[in-house]
């Protein structure tokens, strides 16, 4: 009978705090708009999807609402995770083994240690189909590897092999296995009981078909697509030129300019090729020594693997040591260009300030060494894009299909070490 009292005790406590919930809800649409009456029973008929995309609003809205003031530490922006729903999150990626550009494998341990931390509910990884001059095939030991090390069991779908005829071509006759990742988005959307982020460092294509097939899920599920592609200014020296990502496929990069759901734009350069940072592009140098010097022997492991493009079968077992000294020491003397942190960062809701502390993006203030800001922006069928800032919508308008956002840098001065010390910081999760 006391078990049976205790759950009657749990059974009420939860609907206590459920009813707290829509109350204070109700509060909060009652301040925010104050022409129209929100009753608690009202609360209770508001669509659970109405809900789901309220939240989305108040995510990424919370970008123009950042409020001037002392930002928040990293401990206290751990803190407040703790108390944060998760980001389920989709990350799609150019990873190979061997590598094309080892920035990848950075990236993908990003998203990793931002899902140990609580940031991201990581639902999948999509891996492009190489294209036919690179030497290594998708990196899925790499993913195992991440997976050993940060306790999950992340799954895997390969990207289309196929280039899209146009912005508009949802390939309806392309064959069964050519469509496992697109039809995973898809999946993974349904399923998703809040409104689900995708970051996009790769091929653009297997998002946007998958958007072209079932828009109306996109437009109520798709919290927001991160693309880090293309550049912001063309090259005078040489205008013609594309970024890469853009050169591979233009029309499925023209075509993440048509989704139907909030784009927040990250492009690759501020001006064509010239690798150095910019105002409005996300390239920074990244020392190998201060990023990795300090992460455990697993976590080395998987970048000594990656860096010495190893055959070696014993993938696994060889992360319980520490890589070789004299390789190790090789792979610390270098450097890496880097382009998909700071978009890696806003999709959980984060920004880094410019002394190189993670915070949260709604408290940085004027401390953020990057922010968001609105723009228009389109794209043309060749890959070019034309843009320019517009007036801040309210946060509420922030996740409608409309919605552009484009990366800016505050401080271009102190962007690349921000983000360096940002990524160290981020790398010591892993144990």
């Amino acid at each position: 009978m006391a078990e049976q009292d205790n759950g009657y005790k749990r059974l009420f406590s939860h609907r206590e705090r459920m009813a707290d919930l829509r109350r204070a809800f109700a509060a909060w649409l009652q301040q925010t708009f104050p022409l129209r009456r929100t009753s608690e029973s009202h609360m209770r008929q508001t669509s659970r999807r109405a809900l789901l995309k309220a939240g989305a609003a108040a995510g990424l809205g919370a970008w123009l609402a950042s409020r001037p003031g002392d930002a928040p530490s990293a401990t206290n922006a751990d803190a407040s995770a703790a108390q944060s729903p998760r980001v389920p999150l989709i990350h799609v990626t150019d990873l190979f083994h061997p590598h094309g550009d080892p920035d990848d494998h950075f990236d993908l341990a990003s998203v990793y240690a931002l899902a140990l931390q609580g940031r991201f509910d990581l639902r999948g990884i999509v891996i492009d189909y190489p294209p036919g001059f690179r030497a290594g095939d998708p990196a899925v030991v790499a993913v195992a590897q991440m997976n050993r090390l940060a306790g999950l069991a992340v799954p895997v779908a390969i990207g289309t092999s196929q280039t899209m005829t146009g912005r508009a071509d949802a390939m309806p006759d392309a064959p069964w296995r050519d469509t496992a990742a697109i039809r995973f988005i898809l999946e993974q959307l349904r399923a998703s009981e809040r409104p689900l982020a995708l970051t996009c460092v790769g091929s653009a294509a297997d998002i946007v078909i998958a958007a072209l097939r079932e828009p109306a899920l996109f437009r109520d599920k798709c919290a927001a697509v991160y693309l880090n592609s293309g550049s912001a200014h063309d090259n005078p020296a040489r205008p013609e030129q594309l970024e890469f990502n853009v050169r591979l496929d233009p029309a499925a990069y023209a075509a993440m300019f048509d989704l139907p759901c909030p784009l927040v734009w990250f492009p690759c350069w501020n001006v064509t090729e010239v690798r150095e940072s910019g105002e409005s592009g996300s390239f920074y140098w990244l020392p190998h020594r201060e990023a990795l010097a300090e992460i455990s022997d697993a976590a080395a492991n998987l970048f000594a693997y990656m860096f010495g493009k190893s055959t070696e079968p014993k993938w696994l077992r060889a992360m319980n040591f520490p890589p070789p000294a004299d390789a190790w020491e090789k792979i610390l003397d270098g450097q890496r260009g880097m382009w998909s942190t700071a978009s890696l960062f806003a999709a959980a809701g984060l920004t880094v300030t410019r002394d190189g502390d993670i915070v949260s993006s709604a408290e940085a203030g004027d401390s953020a060494v990057f922010r968001l800001k609105p723009v228009q922006v389109t794209c043309a069928d060749d890959g070019r894009t034309t843009w320019r800032e517009r007036t801040p919508p309210a946060p509420a308008a922030a996740s409608t299909a409309s919605a552009r956002w484009m990366l800016s840098v505050t401080d271009v001065a102190r962007y690349p070490g921000a983000m360096t010390r940002a990524v160290q910081a981020l790398f010591k999760t892993f144990e």
